[in-house]
This record gives structure tokens, C-alpha cells and sequence, in this order.
């Protein structure tokens, strides 16, 4: 994955140059912890660990946009309409969160081209999906909007248009002209 700090010098491409090489979505996060990464990758098909803790979403991504430059940046390229992306903590899924408080199937995005937007469903995960710090229910579709904050258990993500990161990142960019 990309950080924010390492995609800067294509800040100065044309957003339609941008939006072809990224796709249309994006979800933004803070890099795992080593530790948590670690343990997710042990537990492998095993069990999913409870959450110790959860700090609240929304003051984290306060936190996560200071460090704005050393976020990941994960680009989601949806070709077709209801084309799906799995979610979860093992190989094979469209993104592999390396949390063990993520399931191993944990959540399904859903693009949907007439909104430009995802929609997000738990999958039955232990932990849960949380849009803007509220819940999903069982079987319960939410849109995501630009600047949704996201997570997945106590993975947390920031969910954006790509033509958003690229505005904040020509915002940024020393070489902008």
C-alpha cells in the first residue's frame, strides 16, 4: 500500500490521469501496529479476537489526520455496478485488514456507479462495522459517503471519493504550480 506521502508527486497529473490510474474509491489508514499484524497473521483461520478496547472512531481520525502523509492508502477500482469487495483478515479477500479484531470474512463493499459511492453490510463479524461511530445491524446495507470514517472492528478507515485524496493532495503538494 501506498502512503500519502509516496503518491505527493502524482498530485500534478490531471484528476482524469489520477481517477484511471487509482479507480474511483478510496479507503485511508493509519499503518497496523507490528504487534497486531503479527497476531493476525497467527491466528490465520483461527478465531477472531474479541476487542480489548474500542477507542471512538471519530477522535481517531483526528489523530489520523495529523499524520496525514504517513497514512495508507488502500484504492478500491470498481468496473461494474454491485461489483462486491470482501473485507476480512485472511489472503483472498479484496482487502486483508491485519487486525485480530477483524473477521476472517468480516464486511462486503458494494460500488453502486449512479452514486459514485460504496455501500458496506457486516458479514456477521464478531466486532462489528461501524459507519461515523454507529453500528450496523445484521443484514443492514449503509451507504458510504465522501469523508465516511469506516472501521472494521478496531480497524479503523477513512472512506474517500479518489478525487478528494487527489484535490488534498495537489492542497499539499510543494510543487504545485
Amino acid at each position: 500500500m501506498p502512503s500519502v506521502k509516496q503518491l505527493r508527486p502524482f498530485a500534478l497529473a490531471t484528476l482524469e490521469a489520477f481517477l484511471e490510474a487509482s479507480g474511483r474509491v478510496v479507503l485511508v489508514q493509519q499503518p497496523p501496529e507490528p504487534v497486531f499484524q503479527q497476531v493476525a497473521m497467527r491466528l490465520g483461520e483461527a478465531r477472531t479476537v474479541g476487542m480489548a478496547h474500542r477507542t471512538r472512531l471519530v477522535d481517531r481520525l483526528f489523530v489520523m489526520l495529523r499524520g496525514f502523509d504517513a497514512l495508507e492508502v488502500h484504492f478500491l477500482r470498481p468496473e461494474t455496478e454491485g461489483e462486491e469487495f470482501s473485507v476480512g483478515r485472511i489472503e483472498g479477500c479484496s482487502l486483508v485488514v491485519p487486525d485480530p479484531s477483524v473477521s476472517k470474512l468480516h464486511a462486503i463493499l458494494r460500488w453502486h456507479a449512479q452514486a459514485g459511492d460504496c455501500s458496506v453490510r457486516d458479514q456477521g463479524s464478531m466486532n462489528g462495522t461501524w459507519v461515523n461511530a454507529s453500528s450496523l445491524g445484521p443484514d443492514q446495507d449503509r451507504m458510504l459517503n465522501d469523508g465516511d470514517a469506516l472501521a472494521f472492528g478496531d480497524a479503523q478507515f477513512l472512506y474517500l471519493r479518489t478525487e478528494t485524496l487527489h484535490a488534498h493532495l495537489r492542497m499539499a503538494s510543494p510543487s504545485r504550480g
